[in-house]
C-alpha cells in the first residue's frame, strides 16, 4: 500500500460489495482497532482497478461502524433487529466502543414472579445505585429468560421509570403501597422519592429528597415516613373548616403552601386540632424551596426560647405555624385563603428565619395562596 498522504486522505472502500468513502483519519481514529491496522502500512494492501480497498466482510451494516469512527457515538433506528450481526463484525474489527455500547442496549428476557417482559441492560442499569444495577452490572445470561423471584404485577411501572425518567400511573391507582415496596427493594430512589410524597405542588425531585432529610427518622433503623395526603386545597376546596375535617388528630403534618411560583411550607409533630390553642413541639419547622429572593432551599427551625408557640390551632384559620402575638403568625394560611390573604410575619421569633422575615415566602407578608397540602406520616 502507498503512504502518499494526500492520495489516501481520502478512500474508497468495498466492503463485500458495498461501496463506503471515508479518511483515512476515520479508519484509523480507534489505534487498537483492525481498521487502524489495516492502514496504517502494516499490511500489503492496494486499491484495485475501480480504485476502492477491498474487505472481505459483510457491509450491510458497515455504515453504522463508520458512523462510530466519525462521531464517537453509536446511532441506531428504533427497533434495530441486526445487533448481533452489528456485534460480529465490530468484534472482527476490534472496535471495543461498539461492543461496550451493543451491550448495554441487548435485550434481556425477564420472568418476574410469573410475568414476562423483554427490555435492555442499559434500562436495567440506569440508577447505577439501585440493586438492578448490580444485578446486571456483570455478565449475563444472551439466550433465555432470567427469573426474578418478586412480584411482577407491577413492575412495568418500574420499567417504564428507568426507560423516561418519569413515573406515570392511573388515575386512582389503588396500588401505591405495593409499588413502594418494590422500589424499596430494587432500590430506585427516584420512584420511592415520588411515591413517598405523591405532590402537584413539591415535584422538583432534589427538593423532595431535601425534605424527606430534613424530617426526622420514623424509628432507630433509620426509617424514612411514608406521606399520605389528606387534603388539597385545589381538590378538596380553601374552607379551613374542610382543612380540620380532614386533617385534626392526624399526627405529624407536613404542609406544602404554592403561592405564585414560590414554595414554602412546613412540618409540626403535634396535631392539628379545631379548637383555639397553641402546642409545644420540638421538631417543627418551616421551609422555602422556591422564594422571590433566589435563596436556595432552606430549612427554617424553631428557636429555642420560643417553642412552646411552635403551631397555632384556630377554627377560622388553615394551617399555621407560630402562636399569636398581636393577630400576627409566622405563617399564617387563611379561610378561604386563594381569595383572601394570607401572612407570614414572625414579629416575635419563634422561628430562625433569614433577614428577610417578613417577606422570605413570597417577596410579601401578605399573599394569596395558589394552592396547598396537607400530607399525614406514617
Amino acid at each position: 500500500m502507498q503512504h502518499d498522504q494526500s492520495i489516501l486522505s481520502i478512500v474508497k472502500l468495498n466492503v463485500g460489495g458495498h461501496y463506503f468513502t471515508t479518511s483515512l483519519q476515520t479508519l484509523t481514529k480507534d489505534p487498537n482497532s483492525m481498521l487502524a491496522a489495516m492502514f496504517s502500512g502494516k499490511f500489503e494492501m492496494e486499491p484495485r482497478g475501480d480504485g476502492a480497498f477491498f474487505i472481505d466482510r459483510d457491509g450491510t451494516h458497515f455504515r453504522f461502524i463508520l458512523n462510530y469512527l466519525r462521531t464517537g457515538k453509536l446511532t441506531l433506528p428504533d427497533g434495530a433487529t441486526f445487533l448481533k450481526e452489528l456485534a460480529e463484525e465490530a468484534e472482527f474489527y476490534q472496535i471495543q466502543g461498539i461492543l461496550d455500547e451493543l451491550k448495554s442496549i441487548s435485550s434481556v428476557k425477564l420472568n418476574v414472579g410469573g410475568h414476562y417482559f423483554t427490555t435492555t441492560l442499559q434500562t436495567l442499569t440506569k440508577d447505577r445505585n439501585s440493586r438492578l444495577a448490580a444485578m446486571f452490572s456483570g455478565e449475563h445470561a444472551e439466550n433465555g429468560t432470567l427469573f426474578l423471584d418478586r412480584d411482577g404485577k407491577h413492575f412495568r411501572f418500574i420499567l417504564n421509570y428507568l426507560r423516561n425518567g418519569e413515573l406515570v400511573l392511573p388515575d386512582g391507582a389503588t396500588f401505591v403501597e405495593e409499588l413502594l415496596t418494590e422500589a424499596e427493594f430494587y432500590q430506585i430512589k427516584g420512584i420511592q422519592m415520588k411515591l413517598s410524597i405523591r405532590s402537584e405542588i413539591l415535584t422538583n425531585e432534589e427538593h423532595i429528597s431535601l425534605l424527606l432529610s430534613w424530617l426526622p427518622l420514623l424509628d432507630s433503623g433509620k426509617r424514612r415516613h411514608r406521606f399520605r395526603l389528606l387534603f388539597r386545597a385545589s381538590r378538596d376546596g380553601f374552607a379551613a373548616a374542610t382543612f380540620h375535617s380532614r386533617c385534626d388528630n392526624k399526627g405529624p403534618t407536613v404542609t406544602i403552601v404554592k403561592s405564585g411560583k414560590n414554595v414554602f411550607g412546613g412540618f409540626t409533630e403535634q396535631s392539628w386540632k379545631f379548637q383555639n390553642h397553641g402546642s409545644n413541639c420540638n421538631e417543627a419547622f418551616l421551609f422555602s424551596m422556591v422564594n422571590p429572593h433566589g435563596h436556595e432551599p432552606t430549612k427554617i427551625p424553631l428557636t429555642l426560647q420560643r417553642r412552646g408557640n411552635s403551631i397555632s390551632c384556630r377554627a377560622d384559620l388553615g394551617p399555621t405555624f407560630g402562636g399569636e402575638f398581636h393577630g400576627q403568625h409566622a405563617l399564617r394560611i387563611s379561610d378561604y385563603a386563594n381569595i383572601s390573604y394570607s401572612e407570614s410575619n414572625d414579629i416575635y421569633n419563634v422561628y430562625n428565619f433569614p433577614p428577610e422575615r417578613e417577606t422570605f415566602f413570597t417577596g410579601n407578608s401578605r399573599f394569596v395562596v395558589t394552592d396547598y397540602e396537607v400530607f399525614s406520616l406514617n
